[in-house]
């Protein structure tokens, strides 16, 4: 017995965006979709037998052969049913792999600055490299790349740069990095503030009231103003703007290999693994040393969770928003554990370095 065929006058429309393009094994897919229809069309009458699972191999003319007798009596899926479970399907296969924490490291350090091969964030776009660019288009991009980073080393000179970060959905949001003059800015602002016992608030924060709350409002601005702005958000931005110089320069060096072999699928492979790698290396090494953006999450504190250095940093969820240092990153325990172990070992290096300079400066006093 052979089901009915369906019509497509049956079917109703379905979106182009989640069917237009079957994932597995081409048209095999809707033979899945109305095996997947046939199934629950006839679930009420009979339990069916168990189906060998993965790519649906057979024809659809030989549906009937891989349900059971008494499904068989039952009358075949409408089109409806069939266009629902197409539908089902289709949605199901969509759904992106997920992927491990270093992958998604790498994603989050390549959308902050221009350098990645298919990174075009100005278009908050990130393709799959093809490796059939001409020449031409990979010279322009890292000409593009190079530029770019210069551009944001003026922004982090002046009010800061924007940056690129996935959220919950994996949607490119944008995001915001402070620059020198805007935070020597707010250092003014929290300063007059703490002085005036908050009667001037330019940041228009509800205004102290009795003495003990001027007080209190005072001593965290002064808070705010030292440890905050002076202490860590001016030597941040001075990391940001020697990031870019560096940046810069590794991406116009790309120029000369991508001319040279960038015409062989080969060579592009080679140049985008290199240099894309490269970036990574260095957006991690500037983020881990004193004062950059990981060494700074590594050494947070909270004293109202009672929680010390480090312990706040591994409690802290992959998404958070209520503090500027998470927010630009989803902070993975792959990203916990080698910025735990790079700060740390860039405090050891610190320590001992400081320890030699303090030594030979005091056997040079005892010399003289």
């Amino acid at each position: 017995m052979q089901p009915s065929p369906v019509s497509s006058v049956d079917l109703p429309e379905v979106p182009a965006s989640r069917t237009s393009e079957p994932t597995v094994n081409g048209g095999q897919s809707f033979d899945m979709a109305l095996k997947a229809a046939a199934l629950e069309h006839s679930g009420s009458q009979a339990a069916p037998q168990s189906v060998a699972p993965g790519p649906l191999d057979a024809p659809l003319s030989r549906l009937p052969a891989l349900l059971s007798a008494q499904s068989l009596n039952s009358p075949p899926p409408s089109g409806m049913d069939a266009a629902a479970a197409y539908q089902r399907h289709a949605i199901t296969s969509a759904q992106p792999a997920p992927i491990s924490g270093a992958q998604k490291y790498k994603d989050d350090q390549l959308l902050r600055n221009p350098g990645g091969r298919g990174y075009y964030l100005d278009e908050k776009k990130v393709v799959e490299p093809s490796h059939k660019e001409s020449i031409l288009g990979l010279v322009r991009k890292d000409f593009s790349d190079a530029f770019g980073n210069i551009r944001n080393f003026f922004g982090n000179i002046f009010l800061g740069t924007t940056v690129l970060h996935r959220n919950e959905n994996n949607e490119i949001m944008k995001g915001h990095q402070k620059g020198l003059f805007a935070t020597i800015g707010d250092f003014c602002k929290d300063l007059g503030s703490a002085l005036s016992f908050g009667s001037w608030r330019p940041d228009s924060a509800q205004a102290p009231h009795g003495f003990k709350n001027r007080l209190l409002y005072s001593v965290s601005k002064l808070k705010d103003a030292f440890m905050g702005d002076i202490l860590n958000g001016v030597p941040l931005s001075v990391n940001h703007m020697g990031k870019n110089l560096i940046l810069s320069g590794w991406h116009l060096a790309e120029v000369l290999p991508d001319a040279a072999i960038g015409n062989f699928e080969p060579g592009q492979k080679l140049t985008t693994n290199i240099f894309d790698n490269g970036h990574v290396a260095i957006e991690y090494l500037t983020d881990i040393i004193p004062s950059g953006d990981a060494w700074l999450r590594v050494h947070a504190s909270s004293l109202k969770e009672l929680k010390p250095p480090l312990l706040y940093n591994i409690k802290m969820p992959e998404f958070n928003n209520g503090d500027i240092r998470w927010e630009n990153v989803r902070n993975t325990s792959f990203r916990k554990t080698v910025e735990t172990f790079g700060a740390l070992l860039a405090d050891a290096l610190s320590i001992t370095f400081i320890g030699q300079t303090g030594s030979s400066s005091n056997r040079r006093n005892q010399v003289e």
